[in-house]
C-alpha cells in the first residue's frame, strides 16, 4: 500500500516545483499540500473505501485549483506561458473521478458529478485563454458512454447525454438517437417523452432560422433539402459522438417514431444543388409538400401520438407539452392538437376540463385590454362545462376560479363587481340542490362567499357539519364561528357558551378527534374564559386531563391499524396537547394558588357561566407572567403519573425547568420514553457533564449502550467521545467486548453516599434489569414505594444510597430476611461482576 501512495507522490513532483517556481504557492504550503494528499492517498487504499472519501479528496483538490487561480489572477500572470501545474490539478481530478466510478459504479449521483466537473472545466478553460479546450469534449462523451451502459434505466444520463450533443457537438442527428434508444428501454418515462417533444420542436426552429436568415422565402426549395439535411443526417462519425455498446435489453422492433421520422428525412435527402429545372412538376410540388410538414411541426406531432399512447391518462403530462409548445412560434396547429386530446381523453375529469376552461389566459398578459375578453370567455366556458358535467368537484373549480380572480381584480372594481355577482350566483344554485353539487370543499368555499356577502354562514355549517360529520375543517370553521360570535358579544342568535361547550365535547372532537386545529380552538377558547377570570386553573385543568384522556385512547386505536401515518398524527397530537398544557401553567401569574393534582379533579367540570366559587379574590389572571415554576412543576407531574408523557413534552419541560434536580429528574423519565432512541440519552449526559456529574454520566452511558438499537451504536459513541473532547467529561469510554471486570453499578460510590439525595434501584422497565434508574427522594417517594413493592416482586438486589429504610420481607421467598437497617441487598458482593462484560 505504501509504496501506491509514494508512486502517487511521486507523481507531483514536476507540479510542486512549477507551483514554486511561479511564485504561487511557498515552501510549507506546499508541505502541508503533500501531507494532505497523502492522507487522502492513505484513505483510498483501504479495504473498504465509501464514496465520500473520493468525493472529499476531489473537494480539497477543486479548492487548491481555486486558490491557485486566484493567485495567478493577481499576480497578473494570465498572459504567461502554459505551464504543468495549470492543467496537472484538474488531470488528477479526472483521476481521481476515474478511480472513484470504477470503485462504485452503481452510484448514479457520482456519474453525475463527474460530468458537471467536466462541463465546469470546459466553461473554464472557454473563458480562459491560456488553458486548452482539446479533448473535454470527447472525454465527456466517453464518460457518458460509460454511464449509460452501467445505468440504462437512468433518464437523467441520457438527457444530459442528448444535451451534450445538441448544444457542444451540435449534432441533432444524434441527440435524437439518443434520446429515441432511450425510449426504447424506458418508454414511459414522462421527462424522456418531453425532452424528446422539445428536441424536436427546437430541431425545426433551427431550420427556420436559418431560412429567415438566408432570405429563402416558402417557395423556393433550392436550399431546403440542404438545410434539413443539415439538421438530421449530419456525420455520425463525429469525433464526439457517443458511441454506446448494444444492449441486450433493446431487442425488438424499432418505434414508429423513428421510422417515420427516417422516412420522412429520407425524401428530404436528396440533393438539390442542381438546377431546379432537372426536377418535374410532381417532384417538386411533393418536396415542398413534405418541407412545409416537417416545418410545421409533423415530426413533434408523431412525438406526441406515441407519447400519449405510452403514457394515456396523465393530465399533468400533456399540460407541460401544451406548455412547451407554446414557447415555440408557429406550434399553435400542434398545442391545438394537444388540447384536443385532452378534451377527448378526459371529458369527465373536473381538473381537466377547467383547466380547459381557462388555458387561453396563460397566452394573455395582465396588463393586455384582451384580458376582459379572455376572462369572460373563461366564464362562459365553465357554464358550458358545468352544464354538461355537473358535479360538486366541477362546481368547487369554478367557485375557486372566481375567487382566484376576486382576489387579483382589486384594482379594477367593475372586474371584482363582476367577479362577485358571478359567485354569489353560484353559491346560489349550489344551495338549491345542495345533495348533487355539495361535498367538503364546495361547502367550506360557499360558506366564504356566503359570510363575505353577509349571510347566515352559521345555518349554513350547521347543515354542512350534519351532511359531512367526519370534517374535521367544517367542524373548525363552524366552530371559530361560534366562538367569535360569543367572544365579540355579537346580536341575538349566537350560540351561548354552555351550547358551545357541548358542541365541542359531543360532538366536533367527538367526530373529529385527531383534529390539531380544533383541538387548539377549543384550548384558546378554554383560555379566554380563564383569562376572564369565569373559570378556575383547576377547570381548565379537568380540560386538559379529559383531553389526554381521549386523545389517548385515540392513539390506541390508530395503533392497533395499519396505518402508521395516522398513529404518528397522532402521537404528534398527544405531544402538542402534553406541551401546550405545560406551557400554559409555565404562564401563570406567580401569585396564582398551586394547581391541584390531576386525582383531585375527577369531578370538576367546566361551566363558564356558573359562578366560580374556586377563584380567589386576590387572584389576576388577566396578564399572565412566564416564570410559575411551581405551577409548571406540577404540570409535568400530573402528566407524567396520569397520562403517557411523549419525548417532546419532556424536551419541553427541560427547557423550562430550571432547577438541577428536577432537570436530572426530567432527563431520567425521557429516556425510560423510548430506551432504544439515542438523542435523549445524549441529552442526559450533556447535562450530566455540565454539572460535573461524572461518575453518574459514565453510569448513564453504561445503561444507554445497552439499550440503544444496535445501528445506532457507533453514533451514539461517536457523540459520547464529541462530548469527551469538549472537556465537559473526563471519564473514559468503556471498552465493551474486553475481558476486564467493570464497576457493578449497583454499589453506591463514595459521591452518591456523601450527597445522600438519590436512590439507585435496578430499572423496573427493562425486562432484564439492564438499567439503573434515579428518582430524587424529595419529589418521587410515591413513585419510589410504587417501584420498590415491584422490586420485591421480581428481584430482592436493590440498594439505597444515603438514606437508611427498612426492607419489608417479600412473603412469596421463605429465605428472605425481615430486618435490613442499611441496604436492601446487603449480599451482594462489592467484586461482583453482575454487570461485567
Amino acid at each position: 500500500m505504501a509504496e501506491v501512495v509514494q508512486y502517487h507522490l511521486e507523481q507531483m513532483v514536476g507540479e510542486l516545483e512549477d507551483l514554486e517556481r511561479r511564485d504561487l504557492f511557498t515552501k510549507p504550503e506546499l508541505k502541508a499540500i503533500v501531507k494532505k494528499r497523502s492522507k487522502f492517498e492513505y484513505a483510498l487504499r483501504r479495504r473498504r473505501v465509501k464514496c465520500i472519501d473520493y468525493l472529499r479528496y476531489i473537494e480539497y483538490e477543486i479548492n487548491v485549483d481555486a486558490l491557485r487561480r486566484q493567485r495567478k489572477q493577481r499576480k497578473q500572470q494570465q498572459s504567461a506561458k502554459t505551464t504543468l501545474s495549470d492543467f496537472s490539478i484538474t488531470q488528477r481530478i479526472i483521476a481521481i473521478f476515474e478511480r472513484a466510478v470504477v470503485r462504485h459504479p452503481e452510484d448514479v449521483q457520482l456519474w453525475l458529478q463527474f460530468v458537471e466537473f467536466i462541463k465546469s472545466r470546459r466553461r473554464m478553460s472557454t473563458a480562459d485563454a491560456d488553458e486548452e479546450d482539446d479533448g473535454h469534449s470527447r472525454l465527456l462523451s466517453q464518460v457518458f458512454a460509460r454511464a449509460i451502459s452501467a445505468h440504462p434505466y437512468e433518464s437523467q444520463l441520457w438527457i444530459k447525454a442528448a444535451a451534450h450533443e445538441l448544444e457542444v457537438n451540435m449534432n441533432g442527428s444524434a441527440a435524437r438517437a439518443l434520446l429515441q434508444r432511450a425510449l426504447r428501454l424506458i418508454s414511459d418515462d414522462k421527462e424522456l417523452w418531453i425532452e424528446y417533444f422539445r428536441l424536436e420542436l427546437l430541431l425545426v426552429e433551427k431550420i427556420k432560422a436559418r431560412r429567415r436568415v438566408l432570405g429563402i422565402d416558402g417557395e423556393k426549395e433550392t436550399e431546403d433539402s440542404e438545410e434539413v439535411q443539415a439538421t438530421g443526417s449530419e456525420d455520425t462519425e463525429d469525433a464526439g459522438f457517443i458511441d454506446l455498446p448494444q444492449l441486450d435489453e433493446e431487442g425488438g422492433q424499432d418505434l414508429m417514431v423513428e421510422k417515420l421520422t427516417e422516412k420522412a428525412l429520407a425524401q428530404l435527402d436528396q440533393k438539390t444543388a442542381a438546377s431546379a429545372g432537372n426536377l418535374t412538376e410532381e417532384q417538386r410540388a411533393a418536396m415542398s409538400q413534405q418541407t412545409n410538414a416537417y416545418l410545421q411541426g409533423a415530426v413533434a406531432q408523431i412525438v406526441f401520438e406515441q407519447a400519449i399512447q405510452a403514457i394515456s391518462d396523465d393530465l399533468s403530462f400533456r399540460q407541460e407539452l401544451i406548455a412547451i409548445a407554446g414557447q415555440f412560434a408557429g406550434a399553435e396547429q400542434l398545442r391545438q392538437r394537444v388540447l384536443d386530446s385532452i378534451r377527448q381523453d378526459f371529458a369527465a375529469d373536473a381538473d381537466a376540463r377547467a383547466y380547459l376552461c381557462s388555458v387561453h389566459l396563460s397566452t394573455i398578459s395582465t396588463e393586455s385590454p384582451e384580458l376582459i375578453d379572455g376572462l369572460q370567455l373563461a366564464v362562459e366556458n365553465f357554464k358550458q362545462a358545468l352544464s354538461e358535467l355537473d358535479t360538486p368537484e366541477m362546481w368547487a373549480k369554478y367557485v375557486e376560479f372566481l375567487s382566484q380572480w376576486l382576489d387579483a381584480s382589486e384594482s379594477m372594481k367593475s372586474l371584482q363587481a363582476y367577479f362577485a355577482a358571478q359567485r354569489k350566483r353560484a353559491a346560489a344554485m349550489i344551495g338549491e340542490s345542495r345533495d348533487a353539487r355539495l361535498n367538503e370543499e364546495l361547502a367550506l368555499s360557499c360558506a366564504d362567499v356566503i359570510e363575505a356577502d353577509g349571510g347566515d354562514v352559521l345555518s349554513w355549517l350547521a347543515d354542512a357539519t350534519q351532511r359531512f360529520p367526519d370534517s374535521a375543517d367544517l367542524w373548525h370553521r363552524r366552530m371559530s364561528a361560534l366562538v367569535a360570535g360569543n367572544r365579540d358579544g355579537l346580536a341575538s342568535g349566537v350560540a351561548s357558551s354552555s351550547r358551545i361547550d357541548n358542541l365541542f365535547t359531543s360532538q366536533a372532537l367527538l367526530q373529529a378527534p385527531d383534529s390539531r386545529k380544533l383541538w387548539d380552538l377549543w384550548f384558546d377558547w378554554t383560555e379566554l374564559w380563564f383569562s376572564r377570570k369565569d373559570v378556575s386553573a383547576d377547570k381548565v385543568q379537568a380540560r386538559y386531563m379529559s383531553a389526554f384522556a381521549r386523545v389517548t385512547q385515540q392513539r390506541t386505536l390508530q395503533a392497533l391499524s395499519a396505518d402508521p401515518d395516522s398513529l404518528a398524527q397522532v402521537q404528534a397530537l398527544v405531544a402538542h396537547l402534553q406541551t401546550r398544557y405545560v406551557d400554559w401553567a409555565w404562564k401563570l401569574p406567580a401569585s396564582h394558588k398551586p394547581l391541584s393534582a390531576f386525582g383531585e379533579l375527577a369531578h370538576a367540570q367546566f361551566r363558564p357561566d356558573d359562578d366560580d366559587s374556586d377563584m380567589e379574590d386576590g387572584e389576576q389572571c388577566a396578564e399572565p407572567v412566564a416564570g410559575n415554576i411551581e405551577a409548571l412543576r406540577q404540570a409535568y407531574r400530573n402528566v407524567s403519573r396520569h397520562a403517557f408523557p411523549t419525548p417532546g413534552f419532556y424536551r419541553r419541560c427541560i427547557e423550562l425547568e430550571t432547577d438541577a434536580k428536577h432537570l436530572a429528574m426530567l432527563h431520567e423519565m425521557a429516556c425510560r420514553v423510548d430506551e432504544a432512541e439515542s438523542e435523549p440519552w445524549l441529552a442526559y449526559l450533556r447535562f450530566l457533564a455540565e454539572s460535573k456529574q461524572l461518575s453518574q454520566a459514565s453510569d448513564v452511558f453504561w445503561r444507554a449502550s445497552q439499550t440503544i438499537h444496535d445501528a445506532e451504536q457507533p453514533a451514539f459513541e461517536a457523540a459520547y467521545k464529541k462530548i469527551i473532547n469538549t472537556g465537559f467529561v473526563s471519564t473514559p469510554l468503556p471498552r465493551f467486548g474486553a475481558t476486564r471486570r467493570v464497576k457493578n453499578p449497583l454499589i453506591p460510590s463514595k459521591e452518591q453516599t456523601k450527597g445522600a439525595s438519590e436512590v439507585a434501584f435496578p430499572g423496573p422497565f427493562s425486562p432484564a434489569f439492564s438499567t439503573v434508574d434515579t428518582i430524587p427522594l424529595d419529589h418521587a417517594e410515591e413513585d419510589y414505594q410504587q417501584v420498590l413493592r415491584r422490586i420485591r416482586e421480581t428481584r430482592s438486589d436493590c440498594v439505597v444510597a444515603g438514606q437508611k429504610i427498612t426492607d419489608v420481607p417479600n412473603p412469596n421467598d421463605p429465605n428472605a430476611q425481615a430486618d435490613n437497617p442499611e441496604i436492601v441487598a446487603a449480599s451482594l458482593d462489592s467484586e461482583s461482576s453482575y454487570y461485567s462484560d
